[in-house]
């Protein structure tokens, strides 16, 4: 089977990381209508069997895909009534309250019904290309010799909502309990270039050893550092689905939004859920509503309300034989691989 993508520019390496496959790329803000039109000459020339619009609400991707005239056309229908329905051959109803994983799952089994309902990740493939500059990178920014944890920690959460961050002293509060547990960790900070003043004042709060992973130069690389690191602690992001996806122990930290829809997916993934507020949650993704600002007496309460024993909890959950109960522990590097090595 054969797949290709059509993809604005900001989602590109997302959908197609470790895929083969042809990439066809319109951006409604900078193309115009030619290149829509060549793009779905193009299309309609291929002759698929079927496309699948993985958009929630919007009308113009839903007229696209009606106009590629394509035999089987899926897509979501959103919890407000549109005219998206009426452009497919099939079509999934969201549901309020379901985790966006299980729609996927759902729409995915209009085209094959033998997949199963539990149906789970598998770990995102990374490029060889991506591996070999990794082993160069670290041991130019942390040393072939490293011993020890290797925890990732995700500070930021893009450049909206900003009242979905659990706050970098709190970041910084959880990195001295592990190095209490374990000695010697490497902090490594994963974010966009414009995250780095996070990054600072992270630092300041924690003594530790610190390396930043900021602007790598694209997902795959992320995506190879992120398997090599032992843990991730993030916020409600993209790069948090990423890492679980990949395999990596990944533990989400939610407020604003909910986990019910949006937890982390993947054989080692958890997520904290723990507040008081009544105004939590106040996003809803099914129904496009995301508050400007934060409503509560303290902004990001809900985050706050997040203890660094909570995190400790859940992280102890996704790590297996966890060391962090453990101090006979090794972090090697070794070749295209990683292991974790309990010391007898």
């Amino acid at each position: 089977m054969i797949f290709d993508f059509l993809v604005e520019k900001r989602t590109v390496e997302m959908m197609t990381i470790g895929r083969s496959g042809n990439v066809l790329m319109y951006s409604p803000d900078a193309d115009g209508m030619p290149k829509a039109l060549s793009i779905l000459k193009e299309i309609r020339s291929r002759r698929y069997d079927a496309i699948l619009d993985f958009e929630q609400h919007s009308l113009l991707t839903a007229a696209f895909t009606r106009a590629t005239s394509i035999p089987v056309r899926l897509g979501f229908l959103p919890s407000k009534p549109n005219a998206r329905g009426q452009m497919f051959t099939h079509s999934v109803q969201l549901q309020e309250g379901e985790l966006m994983w299980n729609a996927f799952v759902r729409l995915g089994r209009v085209l094959d019904s033998d997949l199963p309902t539990s149906l789970m990740t598998i770990p995102l493939p990374i490029s060889t290309e991506a591996e070999v500059w990794f082993h160069e990178w670290w041991n130019a920014n942390v040393g072939i010799d490293k011993r020890g944890p290797v925890v990732a920690m995700h500070l930021g959460v893009g450049p909206s909502a900003q009242y979905r961050r659990w706050p970098a002293e709190r970041f910084a509060d959880l990195a001295v309990a592990i190095d209490k547990l374990q000695p010697g960790i490497t902090v490594v900070l994963t974010g966009a270039k414009g995250e780095r003043a996070l990054f600072d004042e992270f630092r300041r709060c924690f003594p530790g050893n610190t390396v930043d992973a900021a602007d790598l130069g694209g997902l795959d690389r992320t995506g190879a550092l992120l398997r090599h690191c032992d843990l991730l602690i993030s916020g409600d992001t993209g790069i948090m689905h990423f890492a679980a996806a990949i395999g990596t122990p990944t533990v989400g930290l939610f407020g604003p939004n909910t986990p019910a829809c949006w937890a982390p997916i993947g054989p080692h993934a958890a997520f904290v859920y723990w507040t008081s507020q009544p105004c939590s949650p106040c996003i809803n993704s099914y129904r496009r509503h995301i508050p400007e600002k934060c409503i509560a007496a303290q902004e990001s309460a809900c985050m706050w309300d997040i203890t660094v024993q909570d995190v400790l909890n859940a992280a102890r959950s996704v790590i297996q034989g966890s060391w962090l109960d453990d101090q006979r522990y090794t972090h090697t590097i070794q070749g295209q691989a990683h292991s974790i090595v309990p010391l007898t």
